[in-house]
C-alpha cells in the first residue's frame, strides 16, 4: 500500500524509492527542454526526505515559469484557513510533527542515552514476549513499570501509531470496491498475497484527513506568506495594542494600508509577492526615489517593518529568514540629523501675532484650542479632546484637567494633570460654555476636537495663524506643535522651577512626578496660580541666532 497520496510524489512498486513525475503544460514546454513530463528520482526510501526535497522541485518549477512571465499555480495548494485548522489541533493534541522529540548533533548526552536506554528495555521485553518467556499481562506490566509516558520515546510511539491509524483510515475511505472485486475475480491477480495492494480512488486534498495525514508526514501545505498576508495580519492584531485615540488607529491604519500598497509597486507580484521573494535592493531603491527626505525615509521604514516583524513573531512556522528592512533604516538613520528641519520656538514677535490673529479666528473652537496650546503648551490633541468635566470655570480654583478618556489618548506617555486657569482665556472659556449645552463627558470641542479628520483640518487652521518671521535666518520649522516650546522659554524666563514646567507639560521625570503626587487630582494650590500668571505677563523669551 503506498504511504501517500501526494501530488507529484512518485513511488516505484519494487523497492519503494520515492520520485517526481510531472506533467508539462504545452505553452511552457520549451521552458522544460520541450519534455512532455518532468521525471526526477529522489534516491530515497525515506518519505520525510522525500516531502522535502518534493517541495524544493515545486519551488523551482514554479521560479522557472514567474521568471518568464508566467502565472502557473501549484497544483494542491489548499485554503490558508482549512490548513491552520487542522494544524492548530494537531498542535493542540501534542501530534504535529514539529512537537515531537528530536535527537541531533545539538542533543544532550543524557537525552540520547535515555532514548536509547528506553528502546532497549522495551526491545528486551518484547523479545521475552515472542519467545513466550513473559505473557502479554506480564508484558504490559513491565513495559507500565518503565514509567514511559513522558518520554521520547512514548512520544514518538504515540504519534507513529496515531499517524499509521490515520492511514489505514484513509486507505479504507477512499478504497476502490468497484476495482477491488474486479481483481477479486481475476485470475491473474492474487488478493492473498502479502505484497498486494488495495486499489484506491484519489485522495481529495480539501478533504480534512488527507490535510491531517500530509501535515503529520511533515509536509509544509500552507502557501508562502504574501506581503498582503503580513498586511492583513499585522491590521488584525497590532492596531489596538498600543493606546491611541479612536482617529489615531483609522490614521495609521490608512497611513500603513497606503505605505504597503506603494511598496509594493516595486515588487514583482505586487501585494501578492511571496515574502521570501522580496530583496531589500528592491525596497532601498523604492525608498530613495519616494521619500527624498531621510527623516520621512527612516519613519515610513519603520513602519513598514512593524508589519514584517508582526509577521514573524506571530507567525513562528512561516517566519521569512531575513529582514530586508533593517540594514536600510540603519544606514539613513544617521544621515537624518545632517538633512532634518528642527521645530523651534515661537520668538516673542511671532508668539505676540499668533495670539493677535487667534483672536481674531471666526471658529470658536480652533480659536480656544489655539489659545490654550499659547496658554499652557498642550499640544493640538490634547487642547482639543478635553470633555466638559475637564474644564472647571467656576469654584476657588477653575482649571482644566488633562487625563486620559475613551475620546482621547494622551500621547508619548505624558501624565495627567491640572493646570489652573487665569483670564484672558479663563474669560474666553467661560463665555463660550455659557452658549453650550454639553454633558459632562461631551466633547468641547465636537467638529476640531474629535473625529476622524479632526487633526488634519485642525493644523490646517492653527497654521494660518502662524507667520515665520525669521525665515531668512532660520531654517527651522514653526508649527502649532511650537507653541509647546514657546512655553517651555516662557516659563524659564518667569523662572518657574523646572519640575513644575515639566508637571504642567506633562512629561515625566523623577521631579515632576513628585510634583503630581503633592499637586494630585485636587485643586491646585495658590503657588501654581501664581505662576501660570506669571508665565501669561512674560514679553520676552529665549535667545534667537541672529538676534541683535
Amino acid at each position: 500500500m503506498p504511504d501517500h497520496n501526494i501530488p507529484f510524489l512518485t513511488v516505484t512498486a519494487k523497492g519503494g524509492w520515492y520520485g517526481y513525475r510531472r506533467r508539462i503544460p504545452k505553452k511552457v514546454r520549451h521552458l522544460f527542454e520541450n519534455k512532455s513530463e518532468w521525471i526526477k528520482s529522489f534516491k530515497t526510501k525515506n518519505l520525510d526526505i522525500a516531502q522535502l526535497e518534493l517541495r524544493k522541485m515545486n519551488e523551482w518549477y514554479e521560479h522557472i515559469i514567474a521568471s518568464h512571465g508566467g502565472a502557473e499555480k501549484i497544483k494542491g495548494q489548499l485554503p490558508r484557513e482549512q490548513v491552520r485548522a487542522v494544524v492548530t489541533d494537531l498542535l493542540e493534541r501534542g501530534l504535529h510533527p514539529d512537537d515531537q522529540p528530536e535527537i541531533n548533533v545539538h542533543s544532550r548526552p543524557e537525552e540520547i542515552n535515555k532514548l536509547l536506554n528506553d528502546t532497549l528495555e522495551v526491545q528486551l521485553l518484547q523479545i521475552q514476549f515472542q519467545e513466550d518467556k513473559i505473557s502479554i499481562i506480564e508484558l504490559k506490566e513491565k513495559v507500565a513499570a518503565l514509567n514511559l509516558e513522558n518520554t521520547a520515546l512514548y512520544k514518538l510511539k504515540k504519534f507513529g501509531s496515531e499517524r499509521r491509524k490515520l492511514k489505514e483510515t484513509l486507505s479504507y475511505k477512499y478504497l476502490d470496491m468497484e476495482r477491488m472485486n474486479a481483481e477479486s475475480i481475476d485470475p491473474n491477480i492474487d488478493c492473498d498475497a502479502t505484497d498486494y495492494v488495495m486499489p484506491q480512488l484519489v485522495w481529495d486534498e480539501t478533504d480534512p484527513e488527507v490535510i491531517r495525514y500530509r501535515v503529520m508526514c511533515g509536509e509544509n501545505l500552507l502557501p508562502d506568506p504574501t506581503w498582503q498576508n503580513a498586511l492583513d495580519d499585522y491590521l488584525r492584531r497590532n492596531l489596538t495594542i498600543k493606546l491611541r485615540n479612536p482617529e489615531q488607529i483609522q490614521k495609521h491604519e490608512n497611513a500603513t494600508i497606503s505605505l504597503a500598497q506603494k511598496l509594493a509597486t516595486a515588487f514583482p507580484k505586487g501585494m501578492n509577492t511571496p515574502m521570501k521573494d522580496v530583496e531589500t535592493y528592491m525596497v532601498e531603491e523604492f525608498a530613495a526615489v519616494a521619500w527624498p527626505n531621510y527623516s520621512t525615509r527612516v519613519r515610513n521604514l519603520r513602519t513598514l517593518r512593524a508589519v514584517w516583524r508582526s509577521w514573524d513573531r506571530n507567525n513562528q512556522r512561516q517566519r521569512i529568514e531575513f529582514d530586508p528592512f533593517v540594514t536600510i533604516i540603519h544606514d539613513n538613520q544617521g544621515r537624518i540629523q545632517l538633512h532634518e528641519t528642527n521645530r523651534r520656538s515661537f520668538t516673542p514677535e511671532e508668539f505676540q501675532y499668533f495670539c493677535t490673529s487667534i483672536l481674531d479666528e471666526p471658529n470658536n473652537e480652533i480659536k480656544l484650542i489655539g489659545m490654550i496650546m499659547a496658554y499652557c503648551g498642550a499640544p493640538t490633541g490634547e487642547a482639543g479632546g478635553l470633555q466638559r468635566q475637564d474644564v472647571m470655570v467656576s469654584g476657588a480654583v477653575p482649571y482644566i484637567w488633562f487625563r486620559d478618556h475613551k475620546d482621547r489618548i494622551m500621547g508619548k506617555k505624558r501624565q495627567q494633570r491640572i493646570v489652573p486657569l487665569v483670564d484672558p482665556l479663563l474669560g474666553f472659556l467661560c463665555d463660550y460654555l455659557s452658549t453650550v449645552e454639553l454633558n459632562k463627558d461631551d466633547p468641547i470641542f465636537p467638529t476640531y476636537g474629535v473625529g476622524r479628520h479632526s487633526s488634519s483640518e485642525r493644523s490646517k487652521k492653527l497654521n494660518k495663524h502662524i507667520v515665520n518671521m525669521r525665515s531668512h535666518y532660520d531654517e527651522s520649522q514653526l508649527s502649532p506643535y511650537s507653541l509647546r516650546h514657546t512655553f517651555r522659554d516662557r516659563a524659564a524666563m518667569a523662572r518657574v522651577p523646572s519640575s513644575v514646567t515639566e508637571y504642567l507639560m506633562g512629561h515625566r521625570s523623577k521631579d515632576s512626578s513628585g510634583v503630581h503626587k503633592r499637586y494630585g487630582t485636587g485643586l491646585p494650590p495658590q503657588e501654581l496660580v501664581e505662576w501660570m500668571t506669571a508665565i501669561q505677563e512674560v514679553q520676552d523669551h529665549g535667545h534667537f541666532h541672529g538676534d541683535e
